[in-house]
This record gives C-alpha cells, structure tokens and sequence, in this order.
C-alpha cells in the first residue's frame, strides 16, 4: 500500500472504530499512529472517502462513513436516498435518511451535472435547481444514468 492509501485506510479504520467529532480529533489519532497529515490533506481524504459530519442526538456532530464508501455509483449512500421528486419545472427534491443529506448532495455536486445549476441540502433534503430548458424527462434519465440506485425512487413521474 502507499501512503496515500495508508492514510485513507487508517483514516476510515478510525472514523468506524472510534468517536470522532473533529478533523483535529482524526489528526491527534493518526499523529499516535504515527502518521502526520495537514489538514488540508485530511479535508481531500474525508472528501474521497464520502465522510461526513452528522448529528449525534446530543447537540454535537459525528465523523461518519457510508456503507461502502467510494465504491462507484455512490456505494452505501444508495440506501440512504428515500425519494426524488420534482417541485415544479425547475427544482428537485430529494429526501435522505437523517444526516446523510450532505454526502449525497457532494456526491451528486461531484459528477459537475450540466443540467444542474446548484444543490442545497439540510440535514436530511438537498433541492437541485435545474437550468433553463431541460425537461423533467431529461433530467430524470441523466439523474438514473449517473446514480442508477433511485431509479425506483421517483414519486411523481
């Protein structure tokens, strides 16, 4: 393994096997191990590994990873998108399980969709603004092409 890997793979081994509430948390237990990483560098990984923060029930957040992170077509997330719907001609909406918002709208923000002009996600819906002149229909078969999970997931088409 390089060391690029090396440290993604000590980076997820600790986000699975411990509490961790901050990139400073990440850097102090891989720094024990002794592996130094900037933060910057720690932000990309996280990046790649589809880590996100997400609400603990206690006010504070959480490192979390996806089941099965960075595998293609968007891996664990998949289980994590309950719907898409369209609201109106220029807007989709798309509900997740808590906390997951953030990472599928990075992973979707990731693929640099033409059609789209932006996302926006809360804690548990992102909205896709879509540019003028695309259809539903346009939109729905680039949104299965790139993420073939929610292809069941539509409500209103």
């Amino acid at each position: 393994m390089n060391s690029k890997q090396n440290r993604i793979s000590e980076i997820s081994h600790i986000i699975e096997s411990e509490v961790v509430r901050s990139q400073q948390d990440i850097i102090s237990r891989l720094s024990e191990r002794g592996i130094e990483v900037t933060q910057a560098s720690l932000s990309r990984y996280l990046k790649e590994i589809q880590a996100s923060r997400i609400p603990d029930g206690a006010g504070g957040y959480i490192y979390k990873l996806p089941d099965g992170a960075g595998q293609s077509q968007g891996g664990g997330i998949a289980s994590e998108v309950i719907s898409v719907e369209f609201a109106g001609s220029s807007l989709v909406v798309i509900r997740t399980g808590g906390g997951f918002a953030n990472a599928v709208s990075a992973l979707i923000d990731s693929r640099n969709i033409q059609l789209f002009a932006g996302t926006v996600s809360g804690d548990d819906t992102i909205m896709i603004a879509i540019r003028d002149g695309y259809t539903r229909k346009q939109v729905k078969q680039t949104l299965i092409s790139e993420f073939p999970y929610i292809k069941d997931k539509f409500l209103n088409e």
